[in-house]
């Protein structure tokens, strides 16, 4: 862990932050380059971009602070400082783009899938970010997986090894960078790439939530993103069995 990545006199630049700086500027030239290609003007798509990325991280906020809510009360202005939920910046995020693709006449699907791959990107390296932060930890492991964080970092308050979810997630979202860029090269039907990203990161983030020991708000025996992801599966399987459909009617 590396929380704070240098100082210049009073002003001091956070690891965390930087790798969500850097996850969100290599999201976007990604998806600009992929919009490019799509014949999307490049001054319409930087408009959209700002304002998904704005909404993204204050549904990424909200979500986060409705499920620490007791955190927030006792200490406003260090909750306000950390701490997202990537599904509420999902949900918020395609909500704007939504309105936006009304506005400027862009078929939704069709934008979906540039940002899908960006936000692939994008995520992977804010999961870094979480590493060096020591938010979004896992589980108690004192075998070869677990890794021992600093004692003031919020994975190192129990003094125990833990597993490392956010490398392990980090990694999981390149690969899955990858598989997107493939796809998109061979997709039969505009939206397959986003459906395909609703359903392969769904599954993973609900498989990996068992492996995470922090607090996330739950009901029953389900992590909030758990349900999150349950909701993202079924959509996601069933507009590509209709895509599918559509494709192959006779």
């Amino acid at each position: 862990m590396h929380p704070i990545l240098f100082t210049i006199g009073p002003l001091t630049i956070y690891t965390y932050g930087f790798f969500v700086f850097l996850g969100v500027l290599c999201g976007y030239l990604v998806s600009s380059s992929l919009a490019k290609k799509d014949g999307i003007e490049s001054n319409i798509f930087s408009n959209i971009i700002f304002w998904v990325i704005v909404f993204g991280f204050l549904g990424a906020k909200l979500l986060y602070l409705l499920i620490e809510w007791r955190y927030f009360l006792s200490q406003p202005l260090a909750s306000l400082r950390s701490g997202f939920v990537f599904y509420g910046g999902i949900v918020s995020g395609l909500a704007a783009l939504y309105f936006l693709i009304r506005k400027y006449k862009i078929a939704f699907l069709k934008l979906a899938d540039i940002l899908a791959i960006g936000v692939t990107l994008g995520h992977a390296f804010g999961r870094l970010g979480c590493f060096t932060y020591g938010c979004c930890f896992g589980r108690p492991e004192q075998g070869w997986l677990g890794l021992l964080f600093p004692l003031d970092s919020p994975a190192g308050y129990s003094g125990l090894k833990v597993i490392p979810t956010q490398l392990i997630e980090a990694g999981f979202l390149v690969l899955l960078f990858f598989l997107l860029l493939r796809l998109r090269n061979r997709k039969r039907f505009s939206g397959q790439v986003f459906l395909s990203y609703l359903i392969i990161y769904g599954v993973f983030r609900f498989m990996i939530e068992f492996l995470r020991g922090d607090f996330r708000g739950s009901l029953f025996f389900l992590s909030t993103s758990q349900l999150i992801s349950l909701v993202s599966l079924g959509l996601g399987f069933w507009f590509y069995y209709r895509k599918l459909k559509q494709r192959f009617k006779p």
